[in-house]
């Protein structure tokens, strides 16, 4: 897997003009082959412009992959392998770090170790490590389908899955308010989705599978709900406070709150 978050800056200029020299040269090589040659030099010119990042996840596999059609002499079977090859290794080395930047941000929130002893604070940042780590897959399988994409977008659970996160870091006693969030209805929902997506990518889905697939939804939704709950549980106390302090602004109003 290729770290492209731990890419010093001082490298970027060499990289970038390293690509475009190469890009450049092959461009010369396949100069017989029009079509692949101008997508070469278009790459070459391309990465000047963008940044580190985007020129592996887009550019480079891009590039290679209209050079590959680019060159009918291959043959088509070995076109196909090839850009299968390019999509292949491209979601193995470079996507990745582009989920795993959810982790990272998550990882950067503060938790706050007062009035917690040695123990729980250990105890505390295992099971919050497990939790963002759940939400994180979470996101990205909500991602797979068309299905779960408007589930997501119809009860923002990953908005509520984070804020509730970001509760816990600033407030870890409230983990045992919580507690199923934490146990059941988070790793739930992961196994569900996981379970969901390898049905939903299966080549042949039988009217029988379609219809666990509806009622999976159905039950996503429902989780989705419950952790809108969780969320309302761990914010309660801020409500509280908030609603005993415009009480008592009220009666300091008598009667002229209205």
């Amino acid at each position: 897997m290729f770290d492209l978050n731990n890419i010093p800056k001082q490298y970027w200029y060499k990289i970038r003009w390293g690509f475009f020299w190469g890009l450049f040269i092959l461009g010369m090589l396949f100069s017989n082959y029009t079509n692949a040659a101008t997508w070469l030099f278009i790459g070459g010119i391309t990465v000047l412009g963008v940044s580190i990042k985007q020129i592996f996840r887009w550019v480079l596999p891009i590039v290679f992959v209209l050079l590959i059609i680019g060159t009918p002499q291959l043959g088509l079977m070995t076109q196909g392998i090839l850009v299968l090859t390019v999509i292949g290794l491209r979601e193995l080395l470079v996507i990745p770090h582009a989920n795993n930047k959810r982790i990272k941000h998550q990882s950067r929130l503060k938790i706050n170790t007062n009035d917690l002893t040695r123990r729980d604070v250990r105890f505390f940042k295992e099971t919050f490590k497990r939790l963002r780590i759940s939400a994180a897959h979470i996101e990205v399988l909500l991602a797979e389908t068309v299905g779960l994409r408007r589930i997501n977008v119809e009860t923002k659970v990953i908005t509520y899955i984070n804020a509730t996160l970001a509760e816990l870091a600033a407030n870890p006693t409230q983990l045992t308010v919580v507690d199923d969030f934490a146990y059941r209805r988070l790793p739930n929902l992961e196994q569900l989705l996981v379970s969901y997506v390898e049905i939903a990518h299966h080549a042949v889905i039988s009217d029988n599978d379609k219809k666990q697939l509806k009622e999976a939804r159905q039950l996503i939704k429902q989780l989705a709900t419950a952790v809108h709950d969780d969320y309302r549980l761990v914010i309660r106390k801020d409500v509280n406070n908030l609603n005993d302090r415009m009480s008592t602004t009220k009666d300091t109003l008598g009667g002229n709150h209205d």
